[in-house]
């Protein structure tokens, strides 16, 4: 975008060119087209008027201090969405502009969508659990957020919770127990599945992450492959040996709990010996 002096840009500014990316067969290819005399958000509109998807609309927002918008201009522009994912460009400190921004995100789609993610959030700073938490989600994701505490995670009203790159100086393995135990009392009651990683070169103590739940040991299973390296490989990308890969193919542990309503789910640990991180799946039986 060209930006005007002083001014942020905005949905009726044009581009100073438009970038469209296209993903065929796990590849992805970038078009570079003039602007062509259309604002941002003629752009916007004429793109998912031709996409045609055939599941409901997923806008990503990057979240950028020189960009300004309101609700009444995102729900005009953009089409009914399945989905959004806000991510936070700055490092840095938070300023007032990214807050807002984000604010605006979530009170313009959230009450339709089923599916939220967020980048490099900072609750506290960029908003708090409170401002989506109750939301009827069935699909939250968050990557690598900071100030998460697992208080926050008992009042998640989402089917399906991710959280990747965890941070596990905020929440322990203790925190875990502690989270799990809450839901064996009633806790987190539309909570179908959880899956959590984190970065470690060591493997974790899991019997702290056990105590006191009265797990039942399901015994053990090959951990599943990365969907990363799966999708290279069949692509045809090699970057080990036989030998290679078979050194790293790594146990995940499995243990059923159940809660005071009955139900039961299966925890599932795993530890990436290749990528050094470890993995946590729960998943509720059905």
């Amino acid at each position: 975008m060209k930006k005007k002096k002083g001014k942020k840009t905005n949905f009726s500014d044009l581009p100073a060119k438009v970038e469209v990316s296209r993903s065929f067969n796990h590849r992805v290819r970038i078009f570079k087209w003039s602007n062509q005399g259309m604002s941002l958000g003629e752009w916007i509109q004429h793109l998912f008027l031709i996409s045609k998807p055939e599941k409901r609309y997923v806008a990503g927002f990057h979240v950028y201090n020189s960009i300004e918008f309101d609700i009444p201009t995102l729900r005009n522009i953009f089409p009914k969405l399945g989905g959004i994912y806000i991510f936070f460009c700055n490092p840095g400190v938070v300023n007032e502009h990214e807050k807002m921004s984000a604010q605006i995100f979530l009170k313009a789609f959230l009450p339709d969508v089923e599916k939220l993610r967020l980048g490099r959030v900072r609750f506290g700073e960029h908003f708090c659990i409170g401002d989506f938490g109750m939301a009827n989600l069935k699909e939250l994701e968050m990557s690598r957020p900071d100030n998460l505490r697992v208080e926050d995670l008992l009042t998640l009203n989402a089917e399906s919770i991710t959280i990747e790159d965890t941070n596990v100086a905020e929440i322990t393995l203790r925190d875990w127990n502690r989270f799990f135990k809450l839901w064996k009392k009633g806790f987190n009651p539309k909570l179908k599945k959880l899956n959590i990683w984190w970065y470690t070169r060591t493997t974790p103590d899991w019997n702290v992450f056990l105590k006191g739940l009265k797990a039942d040991n399901a015994g053990e299973e090959i951990a599943p492959e990365d969907p990363v390296v799966l999708m290279l490989r069949e692509e045809g990308y090699v970057w080990v040996n036989e030998g290679e890969a078979a050194r790293n193919l790594d146990v995940a542990k499995k243990f059923i709990i159940r809660n005071s309503g009955g139900l039961a789910a299966e925890i599932k640990f795993y530890t990436r010996t290749f990528q050094e991180t470890t993995h946590v799946e729960f998943n509720v039986s059905i």
